[in-house]
């Protein structure tokens, strides 16, 4: 099936709202690229609702400018590794609202797994997002709407609109879509054999890990974030129940799990 242009410029409306909403401050328009390219990962990755909020935000609410801040702040720390605005920068507590609160979404999540955020945020950068910032794409979508509403016969997309959307280049590893992320209460971690134990055996779903990597704890805080590479994507979703995420009860103690969906 082929997917042109007009269907994805289209189906990210409410990323085009956001992004005006945010250049709407007004706003660099780098730090608002940046922002909706992390939001947009957020969306298409993790399963939230987050562009519908910020487009509907009023130009001078203070929401609006917090969560192009932290979402800017985010976009360089995992692409380029530092904070372009000053620091410290320790919380988002914007985008964590927008989460719902987030069991997941907070400042050690994306430090453990920046390279994969990274990955991720780059491909919607180079994809997606190059056609939701693109004016001239926007306008032509908008002449030809505005001939479907006057009933002009037979109107047609200028050939732009009709171009294939193709990915010609990908980041995305084979493993992405086997992977899961999982999060343990502080002070209540669990290690890389108790994780393995939980699926292998007490599930019993057999020889079904690739990996497992969690925090290294230190002295002044133990593990929270982990993740699970599954040898391929039928034991992971078995895994997980069919769901996106589960609540799981492991030796005891609480693990959250959530799965992974790579962009393409």
């Amino acid at each position: 099936m082929v997917v042109r242009v007009w269907e994805v410029l289209d189906a990210n409306e409410t990323a085009r709202s956001a992004y005006l909403r945010i250049l709407s401050r007004p706003t660099r328009q780098e730090v608002a690229q940046n922002a909706i390219c992390l939001l947009l990962w957020l969306e298409a990755t993790m399963g939230f609702d987050i562009l519908r909020s910020v487009a509907a935000m009023a130009p001078d609410d203070i929401s609006l400018m917090q969560v192009s801040f932290e979402a800017n702040a985010l976009f360089t720390y995992v692409l380029h590794g530092y904070y372009e605005l000053p620091p410290p920068f320790e919380g988002f507590p914007e985008i964590t609202a927008l989460c719902g609160g987030g069991r997941l979404i907070e400042y050690r999540f994306f430090r453990f797994h920046k390279d994969l955020i990274a990955r991720g945020v780059t491909m919607i950068r180079d994809t997606i997002a190059a056609l939701v910032f693109n004016d001239n794409l926007y306008a032509m979508l908008r002449w030809f709407e505005h001939d479907c509403m006057i009933q002009i016969t037979n109107p047609v997309p200028a050939p732009e609109l009709m171009a294939p959307f193709t990915v010609t280049s990908t980041t995305t590893t084979p493993e992405d879509s086997q992977t899961v992320f999982v999060a343990f209460p502080e002070w209540h971690p669990l290690s890389s054999q108790d994780i393995k134990d939980y699926f292998e055996r007490t599930l019993g779903l057999g020889y079904c890990i690739e990996r497992i990597t969690t925090e290294r704890s230190c002295a002044r805080q133990s593990a929270k974030h982990g993740v699970v590479v599954f040898r391929s994507r039928e034991p992971r979703d078995e895994a997980m129940h069919g769901e996106a995420a589960v609540f799981f009860r492991v030796d005891g103690r609480d693990m959250w799990g959530q799965h992974y969906r790579p962009p393409y």
